[in-house]
Protein backbone atom coordinates (compact mmCIF):
# COMPACT_ATOMS: atom_id res chain seq x y z
CA UNK A 1 0.00 0.00 0.00
CA UNK A 2 1.47 3.32 -1.04
CA UNK A 3 1.15 5.99 1.64
CA UNK A 4 1.61 9.64 0.87
CA UNK A 5 1.54 12.54 3.30
CA UNK A 6 -0.89 15.34 2.60
CA UNK A 7 -0.12 18.97 3.34
CA UNK A 8 -3.29 20.80 4.29
CA UNK A 9 -2.58 24.54 4.27
CA UNK A 10 -5.30 26.65 5.85
CA UNK A 11 -6.20 29.84 3.99
CA UNK A 12 -8.69 32.22 5.61
CA UNK A 13 -10.13 35.62 4.78
CA UNK A 14 -8.19 37.20 7.65
CA UNK A 15 -4.50 37.86 6.82
CA UNK A 16 -3.35 36.64 10.25
CA UNK A 17 -4.55 33.47 11.97
CA UNK A 18 -4.13 32.87 15.69
CA UNK A 19 -2.21 29.64 16.44
CA UNK A 20 -4.49 26.73 17.22
CA UNK A 21 -3.25 26.30 20.79
CA UNK A 22 -3.96 29.96 21.56
CA UNK A 23 -7.48 30.13 20.19
CA UNK A 24 -10.50 30.51 22.40
CA UNK A 25 -13.58 28.35 21.95
CA UNK A 26 -15.08 29.30 18.62
CA UNK A 27 -18.81 29.53 18.00
CA UNK A 28 -19.95 28.41 14.53
CA UNK A 29 -22.29 30.67 12.57
CA UNK A 30 -24.63 27.66 12.17
CA UNK A 31 -24.73 24.26 13.97
CA UNK A 32 -23.74 22.26 10.88
CA UNK A 33 -20.63 24.24 9.97
CA UNK A 34 -17.14 22.75 9.88
CA UNK A 35 -14.34 24.54 11.70
CA UNK A 36 -11.73 24.73 8.95
CA UNK A 37 -9.01 25.23 11.55
CA UNK A 38 -9.74 21.86 13.13
CA UNK A 39 -9.53 19.51 10.12
CA UNK A 40 -7.74 16.26 10.95
CA UNK A 41 -8.55 13.84 8.14
CA UNK A 42 -9.67 14.08 4.54
CA UNK A 43 -10.93 11.16 2.43
CA UNK A 44 -12.35 11.00 -1.11
CA UNK A 45 -14.33 8.10 -2.55
CA UNK A 46 -15.98 10.01 -5.40
CA UNK A 47 -14.83 12.99 -7.51
CA UNK A 48 -17.92 14.96 -6.47
CA UNK A 49 -17.21 15.18 -2.74
CA UNK A 50 -14.82 14.62 0.16
CA UNK A 51 -15.35 13.47 3.73
CA UNK A 52 -13.65 15.39 6.52
CA UNK A 53 -13.16 14.58 10.20
CA UNK A 54 -12.46 17.27 12.79
CA UNK A 55 -10.80 17.18 16.19
CA UNK A 56 -14.09 16.99 18.07
CA UNK A 57 -15.06 13.57 16.73
CA UNK A 58 -17.44 14.99 14.11
CA UNK A 59 -17.44 14.17 10.41
CA UNK A 60 -18.73 16.08 7.40
CA UNK A 61 -19.33 15.57 3.71
CA UNK A 62 -18.26 18.46 1.49
CA UNK A 63 -19.93 18.38 -1.92
CA UNK A 64 -18.34 20.15 -4.86
CA UNK A 65 -20.15 22.23 -7.43
CA UNK A 66 -18.38 20.18 -10.11
CA UNK A 67 -16.24 17.05 -10.13
CA UNK A 68 -12.92 17.55 -8.32
CA UNK A 69 -10.84 14.35 -8.50
CA UNK A 70 -7.35 13.75 -7.16
CA UNK A 71 -7.72 14.83 -3.54
CA UNK A 72 -6.09 11.71 -2.10
CA UNK A 73 -3.08 11.95 -4.40
CA UNK A 74 -2.61 15.70 -3.93
CA UNK A 75 0.67 17.08 -2.63
CA UNK A 76 -1.00 20.27 -1.42
CA UNK A 77 -4.61 20.75 -0.37
CA UNK A 78 -5.95 24.10 0.78
CA UNK A 79 -9.36 24.74 2.30
CA UNK A 80 -10.48 28.33 1.91
CA UNK A 81 -13.47 29.48 3.95
CA UNK A 82 -14.43 33.01 5.08
CA UNK A 83 -13.59 33.47 8.78
CA UNK A 84 -12.52 29.84 9.00
CA UNK A 85 -15.98 28.22 8.83
CA UNK A 86 -17.13 25.93 6.02
CA UNK A 87 -20.94 25.98 5.85
CA UNK A 88 -21.69 25.46 2.17
CA UNK A 89 -21.87 29.18 1.47
CA UNK A 90 -20.50 31.14 -1.53
CA UNK A 91 -16.77 31.72 -1.45
CA UNK A 92 -15.82 28.38 0.07
CA UNK A 93 -13.48 26.21 -1.96
CA UNK A 94 -10.85 23.49 -1.83
CA UNK A 95 -7.68 24.08 -3.82
CA UNK A 96 -6.12 20.81 -4.97
CA UNK A 97 -2.58 21.22 -6.29
CA UNK A 98 -3.55 24.65 -7.60
CA UNK A 99 -6.98 23.62 -8.95
CA UNK A 100 -9.89 25.44 -7.37
CA UNK A 101 -13.00 23.40 -6.50
CA UNK A 102 -16.03 25.30 -5.22
CA UNK A 103 -17.85 23.78 -2.24
CA UNK A 104 -21.61 23.65 -2.76
CA UNK A 105 -22.74 21.96 0.47
CA UNK A 106 -21.45 20.91 3.89
CA UNK A 107 -23.39 18.12 5.61
CA UNK A 108 -22.69 16.33 8.94
CA UNK A 109 -22.38 12.54 8.65
CA UNK A 110 -22.08 9.84 11.28
CA UNK A 111 -19.01 7.80 12.13
CA UNK A 112 -20.19 4.76 10.22
CA UNK A 113 -20.65 6.78 7.03
CA UNK A 114 -17.22 8.33 7.41
CA UNK A 115 -15.62 4.93 7.97
CA UNK A 116 -17.34 3.57 4.86
CA UNK A 117 -16.03 6.46 2.76
CA UNK A 118 -12.53 6.08 4.19
CA UNK A 119 -12.40 2.37 3.37
CA UNK A 120 -13.61 2.94 -0.17
CA UNK A 121 -11.13 5.79 -0.52
CA UNK A 122 -8.33 3.48 0.55
CA UNK A 123 -9.39 0.74 -1.84
CA UNK A 124 -9.74 3.09 -4.80
CA UNK A 125 -6.55 5.05 -4.36
CA UNK A 126 -4.49 2.50 -2.38
CA UNK A 127 -3.64 5.23 0.11
CA UNK A 128 -4.83 6.13 3.60
CA UNK A 129 -3.62 9.39 5.07
CA UNK A 130 -1.21 8.74 7.97
CA UNK A 131 -1.21 12.37 9.03
CA UNK A 132 -2.40 15.83 8.08
CA UNK A 133 -0.24 18.87 8.65
CA UNK A 134 -2.03 22.18 9.14
CA UNK A 135 0.18 25.22 8.71
CA UNK A 136 -1.17 28.63 9.71
CA UNK A 137 0.53 31.98 9.98
CA UNK A 138 0.21 33.21 13.53
CA UNK A 139 1.54 35.17 16.46
CA UNK A 140 3.19 33.65 19.47
CA UNK A 141 6.49 32.36 20.72
CA UNK A 142 7.47 31.11 17.29
CA UNK A 143 7.59 33.07 14.07
CA UNK A 144 6.50 31.85 10.69
CA UNK A 145 4.48 28.72 10.15
CA UNK A 146 3.22 26.74 13.13
CA UNK A 147 2.83 23.09 12.08
CA UNK A 148 0.35 20.74 13.71
CA UNK A 149 0.49 17.06 12.79
CA UNK A 150 -2.40 14.71 13.54
CA UNK A 151 -2.77 10.92 13.39
CA UNK A 152 -5.83 10.02 11.38
CA UNK A 153 -6.50 6.30 11.53
CA UNK A 154 -8.40 6.32 14.85
CA UNK A 155 -11.55 7.53 13.08
CA UNK A 156 -11.83 4.25 11.15
CA UNK A 157 -9.39 1.82 12.82
CA UNK A 158 -8.13 0.64 16.17
CA UNK A 159 -4.81 -0.94 17.10
CA UNK A 160 -4.94 -4.50 18.38
CA UNK A 161 -2.28 -3.76 21.00
CA UNK A 162 -4.61 -1.23 22.67
CA UNK A 163 -7.63 -3.51 23.13
CA UNK A 164 -8.89 -3.71 26.72
CA UNK A 165 -11.97 -5.87 26.25
CA UNK A 166 -14.87 -6.82 24.00
CA UNK A 167 -18.54 -7.78 24.13
CA UNK A 168 -21.24 -8.85 21.70
CA UNK A 169 -23.78 -6.31 20.46
CA UNK A 170 -26.72 -6.31 18.01
CA UNK A 171 -24.40 -4.81 15.38
CA UNK A 172 -21.67 -7.40 15.98
CA UNK A 173 -19.02 -6.64 18.59
CA UNK A 174 -18.10 -3.65 20.76
CA UNK A 175 -14.39 -3.29 21.49
CA UNK A 176 -12.97 -1.22 24.32
CA UNK A 177 -9.58 0.35 23.67
CA UNK A 178 -7.19 2.70 25.42
CA UNK A 179 -8.55 6.13 24.42
CA UNK A 180 -5.18 7.76 24.94
CA UNK A 181 -3.80 5.55 22.19
CA UNK A 182 -6.77 5.74 19.82
CA UNK A 183 -7.44 9.41 19.28
CA UNK A 184 -9.65 9.70 22.37
CA UNK A 185 -12.05 6.96 21.25
CA UNK A 186 -12.78 4.37 23.94
CA UNK A 187 -15.36 2.15 22.22
CA UNK A 188 -15.65 0.93 18.63
CA UNK A 189 -18.42 -0.85 16.79
CA UNK A 190 -17.13 -3.85 14.85
CA UNK A 191 -19.59 -5.03 12.20
CA UNK A 192 -19.20 -8.59 10.98
CA UNK A 193 -19.80 -9.80 7.46
CA UNK A 194 -22.28 -12.41 8.74
CA UNK A 195 -23.59 -13.91 11.96
CA UNK A 196 -20.73 -15.24 14.06
CA UNK A 197 -21.81 -18.28 16.06
CA UNK A 198 -18.32 -18.86 17.45
CA UNK A 199 -18.76 -15.87 19.76
CA UNK A 200 -21.48 -17.63 21.75
CA UNK A 201 -19.83 -18.49 25.05
CA UNK A 202 -16.39 -17.38 23.85
CA UNK A 203 -14.04 -16.01 26.48
CA UNK A 204 -10.89 -15.27 24.48
CA UNK A 205 -10.73 -13.97 20.94
CA UNK A 206 -8.02 -12.50 18.80
CA UNK A 207 -8.31 -9.71 16.23
CA UNK A 208 -6.21 -10.41 13.16
CA UNK A 209 -5.20 -7.63 10.77
CA UNK A 210 -5.56 -8.52 7.11
CA UNK A 211 -2.69 -6.18 6.24
CA UNK A 212 -0.64 -7.55 9.15
CA UNK A 213 0.00 -4.05 10.46
CA UNK A 214 -1.77 -4.40 13.80
CA UNK A 215 -4.74 -2.24 12.72
CA UNK A 216 -8.35 -3.38 12.42
CA UNK A 217 -10.23 -1.22 9.92
CA UNK A 218 -12.62 -3.54 8.09
CA UNK A 219 -9.98 -4.18 5.44
CA UNK A 220 -9.93 -7.44 3.48
CA UNK A 221 -8.97 -10.41 5.70
CA UNK A 222 -9.49 -8.50 8.96
CA UNK A 223 -10.96 -11.19 11.24
CA UNK A 224 -12.03 -11.98 14.78
CA UNK A 225 -10.73 -15.44 15.69
CA UNK A 226 -11.56 -17.80 18.53
CA UNK A 227 -8.58 -18.51 20.80
CA UNK A 228 -7.81 -21.87 22.44
CA UNK A 229 -9.79 -22.46 25.61
CA UNK A 230 -6.85 -23.75 27.60
CA UNK A 231 -8.71 -26.98 28.30
CA UNK A 232 -6.65 -30.11 27.83
CA UNK A 233 -7.41 -31.73 24.52
CA UNK A 234 -8.57 -28.52 22.79
CA UNK A 235 -7.30 -29.06 19.25
CA UNK A 236 -7.15 -25.34 18.59
CA UNK A 237 -4.04 -25.16 20.78
CA UNK A 238 -2.08 -26.71 17.91
CA UNK A 239 -3.94 -25.02 15.08
CA UNK A 240 -2.27 -22.06 13.31
CA UNK A 241 -4.10 -18.82 14.01
CA UNK A 242 -5.05 -18.33 10.36
CA UNK A 243 -6.83 -21.69 10.37
CA UNK A 244 -8.82 -21.20 13.57
CA UNK A 245 -12.58 -20.56 13.44
CA UNK A 246 -13.25 -16.89 12.83
CA UNK A 247 -15.49 -14.27 11.26
CA UNK A 248 -14.66 -11.56 8.73
CA UNK A 249 -14.85 -7.94 9.88
CA UNK A 250 -16.84 -5.69 7.59
CA UNK A 251 -16.64 -2.26 9.23
CA UNK A 252 -15.09 -0.43 12.19
CA UNK A 253 -16.11 2.95 13.56
CA UNK A 254 -16.23 4.76 16.93
CA UNK A 255 -19.28 3.87 19.02
CA UNK A 256 -20.22 7.51 19.49
CA UNK A 257 -18.81 10.99 18.95
CA UNK A 258 -17.99 11.60 22.61
CA UNK A 259 -14.29 11.28 23.22
CA UNK A 260 -12.71 10.31 26.50
CA UNK A 261 -10.91 13.12 28.31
Amino acid sequence: MKIRPLLLALALASPVVTPLHAQEVRTPPAPDCLDARDVQQVEQDTPGAIAVADGQGRAFRLDFAAACPGVNEADTLRLEAPLGWACGQPGERVVVDGRSCAVSAVTPIDGRSFATIARESSRQYAATLPGVTVSAKGRGGRSGDTPHTFQTSSAVCFATRNIRGWSESPEGVVVETNPRRNGGHRYYHVELASSCSILAGATDVDFQSGFQNGLICGNPRDRIVLMPSGIEGDGRTYTPSFARPGCDILAVYPKDDNRAP
